[in-house]
């Protein structure tokens, strides 16, 4: 099985001779809307609070995730995460995603990881693969937040398309409450998207989030 000749190498730098083919299947697998520029993610590479893991075979970058773990916090952000197309449906992001976890969790101790989904209740011409996008993620253990549409900061051309938040808790962490994750949403739309931290989408995020929050 390919997965067990498999091995990760984080990137530290866009100098690396890899980031060109790491970048390759970024632009291949995230769509146009939903990307941040080449300049953002080379300094990405470079940020102490972000890490960038390389799936490799035999030398060739085949998969990535990139997560934003900011420190002296209890949660990251998987932020980005695909595998090569000629490698899908092998299990490899099963075990990427489960390895970059596993690698924050060292980094930083148990913390809860946040996804942002698309979310598979909008009409849309991609909707089978949101389907079995948001399929894959509850497979592993993740849920969504109820009563909270994401809304994504990242600027572009016409609007972001709806999305959920979703959650990957440790068994050993307690219930979020909302004002855990308010905090979690300002930390996030001011440093991963630098926007500012009382930006009013928040808030319209938040208003049907209970105080109690919910993972369904």
């Amino acid at each position: 099985m390919i997965g067990n000749h498999c091995s990760y190498q984080q990137l530290v730098s866009d100098s690396d001779p890899l980031f060109d083919a790491f970048y390759a299947i970024y632009v291949d697998a995230i769509t146009l809307r939903e990307r941040k520029p080449r300049s953002e993610i080379a300094a990405i590479a470079g940020r102490d609070d972000y890490s960038i893991l390389l799936l490799k075979s035999a030398h060739a970058v085949i998969g990535f995730s990139i997560v934003y773990s900011p420190f002296n916090e209890q949660f990251c952000l998987l932020e980005y995460m695909a595998v090569h197309a000629g490698y899908r449906n092998m299990g490899l992001g099963r075990e990427l995603f489960l390895h970059t976890f596993e690698h924050i969790t060292q980094r930083c101790g148990p913390v809860y990881g946040l996804l942002e989904v698309d979310s598979d209740k909008e009409p849309s011409a991609d909707q089978p693969m949101r389907k079995r996008r948001q399929q894959f993620y509850r497979r592993l253990g993740c849920l969504c937040i109820r009563d909270l549409s994401y809304l994504l900061p990242l600027p572009g051309e016409g609007e972001p398309p709806q999305m959920d938040l979703m959650v990957f808790q440790p068994s050993l962490l307690p219930p979020i409450n909302r004002r855990q994750l308010e905090h979690w949403l300002r930390v996030i739309y001011n440093n991963v998207y630098d926007c500012p931290a009382d930006d009013p989408r928040i808030a319209q995020m938040m208003a049907s989030v209970e105080d109690s929050v919910s993972l369904v």
